[in-house]
């Protein structure tokens, strides 16, 4: 039985408590984190082949890398080092990102 105010991941088998901070997205750090990698993967891939990055992705990302800076400044244990390493990889490579999108603006997507 899950004990009132420490929600359980949604993803199956995993027993991570989801923190406040993701409460709307159900997931643990380690999850959101996972889907944050695999989001900026696809949108990397995607500008490598040519193909346009959508606004939606770019602010998907955003959100991501707005939730990295929060988790960052607020974690100070050591029990946590290595969603902080993940989180720095997923800020190194939005940055990277951005500044590939920055001289190739084509594949900037346009919003509706």
């Amino acid at each position: 039985m899950k004990k009132p105010g420490k929600p359980a991941c949604e993803r199956e088998g995993c027993t991570g408590v989801v923190p406040p901070s993701l409460i709307e997205e159900n997931l643990c750090v380690d999850h959101y984190l996972e889907d944050a990698m695999e989001r900026l993967e696809e949108a990397a891939k995607s500008c490598r082949e040519g193909h346009v990055v959508t606004p939606g992705a770019l602010d998907n990302l955003r959100n991501h890398a707005d939730f990295a800076v929060k988790f960052l400044a607020g974690h100070s244990g050591n029990n946590c080092l290595r969603q902080k390493e993940l989180l720095l990889q997923f800020l190194l490579g939005l940055a990277n990102l951005h500044e590939y999108l920055s001289h190739n603006a084509s594949l900037v997507g346009r919003g509706n």
